[in-house]
């Protein structure tokens, strides 16, 4: 009886390896398989982002996977199933780098080979500017109610990449759900995107915060006399020729703060300090009672001032305007600071006749040839029509310089 159960054994060993070779060799043999269209991911960007570069990620970058396993496990594979990366630490160079692709097989896969072995990456200049935080709200109010007592941290926000998507950027939107306000005054925080003029989200612009924080209630609306007076003469060398002071003006708060206000007296205008023509924001001739501000309908206004002799004109240069000059060759420089302004004085006819291109801002930057962190350098303007001033503001940029 135990000889026959050995035998019995030995019978049923010998069947199952049998079944198995017939398995693995007939029904489910080993075979190699293209799995085409693997996306490689780029990791450890921060390390270029650290010596001052980026990518140029506008088009994907796909590797055929040639792989060996079992025909049933093979059959399913997807470009899905494969983790593709190609690691940016160590290269610190502007220019075309072939990067090593790596790539991590599903279980009881064999990598056979990387079809191509590397891919071509354009290492270009890191680009950072500031761009401001705006509100848009998914609520309709009701009419005589607008969001107030609005605060926003931060102000504005870092955006960087490649210079043709930090340039189509326009500002950062903060999009606020409906029914988060209410007539307390309520502090939350909102995602942020990176928005271009066309209203659009401009995607792989780098944000150095993902939301901010916003503090605002719903303030009533009222519109009210405003009255601001005019003191002393102007000087011999001007003639006010118009004087547009407006009569009414609209604020905001809480009911409670404004609806015994009759009358909003603003700072007087003082004529002898008038020298050119100009419109000043009405903000600048108010000093409002605690818990109330301008509405929205106000915000634009302005005194309007109109002088006969000489005039003001203004232009706004981004910081890509502004040329980096007397750098060392291994050297260039990008400005920082989002934008400036250019205000010239002369008279009106010779106004009327310089445009923008005919002004041409730079930095000397002789004096600075260390790479590092930005530095303050001061702007000077030339313009190609003489006027009697030309003054920029601010008068100092942030500059990065970085070795090429």
């Amino acid at each position: 009886m135990l000889k026959n159960n050995k035998l019995n054994l030995l019978i049923s060993i010998v069947c199952a390896i049998v079944l198995w070779a017939y398995i693995t060799t007939v029904v489910n043999p080993e075979t190699e398989r293209t799995v085409s269209g693997v996306q490689v991911e780029l990791i450890n960007v921060e390390a270029l982002n650290y010596r001052g570069f980026t990518t140029d990620e506008n088009t994907p970058y796909l590797v055929d996977v040639i792989v060996k396993g079992a025909r049933s496990e093979v059959a399913n594979l997807t470009s899905l199933d494969f983790r593709a990366t190609a690691d940016m630490t160590g290269y610190n160079r502007k220019g075309i780098a072939a990067i090593p692709v790596n790539v991590v097989t599903p279980t009881n896969i064999e990598l056979v080979q990387i079809r191509p072995e590397t891919i071509d990456v354009d290492i270009v200049n890191l680009i950072t500017v500031n761009k401001p935080i705006r509100l848009e709200f998914e609520d309709e109010f009701p009419r005589g109610v607008e969001p107030g007592a609005i605060m926003i941290t931060p102000e504005e926000m870092e955006v960087s990449g490649i210079a043709e998507i930090v340039d189509s950027v326009d500002y950062i939107r903060a999009y606020v759900p409906a029914g988060l306000m209410t007539e307390e005054i309520n502090t939350f925080r909102i995602e942020v995107d990176a928005i271009n003029k066309a209203g659009e989200v401009v995607e792989n612009a780098r944000l150095s915060h993902s939301s901010v924080e916003i503090t605002a209630a719903l303030y009533t609306v009222r519109q009210v006399p405003l009255r601001i007076e005019t003191i002393g003469e102007p000087n011999e060398n001007t003639e006010i020729t118009d004087l547009y002071i407006p009569r009414f003006i609209t604020i905001r708060g809480a009911l409670a703060d404004i609806e015994d206000i009759e009358e909003i007296e603003g700072r007087p205008i003082e004529l002898s300090n008038i020298t050119y023509t100009e419109e000043i924001p009405i903000e600048m001739y108010l000093h409002l009672p605690e818990g109330v501000e301008l509405a929205d309908a106000s915000k634009n206004l302005s005194v309007r001032i109109e002088v006969q002799g000489i005039s003001k004109k203004e232009f706004e240069f981004t910081g890509d305007m502004i040329e980096v000059r007397d750098l060392a060759p291994s050297l260039s420089g990008h400005v920082k600071t989002g934008s400036v302004t250019v205000i010239l004085l002369a008279p009106p006819d010779v106004l009327d006749t310089i445009r923008q291109n005919q002004i041409k801002l730079f930095v000397d930057a002789s004096g600075y040839q260390r790479v590092g962190s930005a530095i303050e350098i001061e702007v000077e303007a030339e313009c190609s029509v003489e006027v009697r001033s030309i003054t920029v503001e601010p008068a100092k940029v942030q500059v990065t310089i970085i070795r090429d």
